[in-house]
Formats: structure tokens, sequence, C-alpha cells
């Protein structure tokens, strides 16, 4: 044991200071990871309530559109890239609608041909 804890202290170095810890920056990544871990959330517990999944669907894509650096002066392009990814939105929103069962089988799969629909020009 003495060996592997020589070892270690002649291989291993700290760094003198640590680097400072910004809080703001702390703060605005977790802010970041808000609709990720709501979207989930609610997918998990909202099996049955159409509700719940029709917003852990806008949360997720929303989740997708968050840059890792989120400044104040990126909100209008994330704006901007969420609105672009509303055939996504009316896709996932389908698959919510056909899971949920019933009549809305139905719509979810009138909503999910008209996403691919809206798909076919941008191929």
């Amino acid at each position: 044991m003495n060996h592997l804890a020589n070892f270690l202290q002649t291989t291993v170095e700290l760094p003198a200071t640590f680097p400072t810890l910004d809080i703001t920056n702390v703060l605005v990544r977790l802010l970041a990871l808000l609709p990720l871990v709501a979207g989930y959330l609610l997918a998990r517990e909202g099996r049955g309530n159409l509700l719940f999944e029709v917003l852990a669907v806008l949360l997720l894509v929303l989740a997708t559109v968050v840059p890792i650096s989120f400044t104040t002066d990126s909100l209008s392009a994330i704006l901007q890239a969420y609105l672009d990814r509303w055939p996504v939105m009316v896709f996932l929103l389908g698959l919510a609608f056909v899971r949920d069962g019933g009549v809305r089988i139905v719509l979810g799969v009138v909503l999910m041909a008209v996403s691919g629909l809206i798909f076919l020009p941008h191929a």
C-alpha cells in the first residue's frame, strides 16, 4: 500500500489554485437543462393525459434548440430555431395522439401525414 501512495504522490499534481466558480454561468447552464428534464418527466408521468404529452413534446423540442453557450442575445435565434422545427413537433404530436388511443388515433395519423407532406419539399 505504501508503494501506491508513493506513486500517486509523485505522479498526481494538483493545481496550485482552483479556478473560480462563476455562479451565474452555472445557473444559466442549469436553466438550459430545464426543458429537457421537464419534458422527460411530463412524458414519463403523463401517460394517458394528452395535455401532459403535448407539453412534453413542446418542451423536448425546445431542449433541442437551446445552445450550450446561452446568452440573452441568442433568445431570438432560439425562437427562430424552435419555429423552424414545427414539422417535427407536428409529427411528435401525431405520435402522442396515436399513443393516446381511441378516436384520436385518426387525428394522430392525419398529423403525421401532414408533417410528412411538409417534409417532402425539404428533401
